[in-house]
């Protein structure tokens, strides 16, 4: 994991198919977001693929 500025993050997933990248990725978001909630907080995000463009 590498921070940027802004609160921004650069997290690099290994994966062998789009099916794990799409698992992988889903799962990351649904943990911060419990996380957050637990907390009686909220957080705002999106998570892409660089390469692709492809967003989650």
């Amino acid at each position: 994991m590498k921070r940027l500025d802004a609160g921004h993050y650069e997290l690099t997933i290994p994966y062998r198919s789009d099916d794990e990248l799409d698992k992988s990725v889903h799962d990351l978001l649904t943990e911060i977001s419990q996380e957050a909630d637990m907390r009686n907080c909220f957080v705002e995000m999106g998570a892409w693929e660089e390469d692709t463009e492809k967003r989650w």
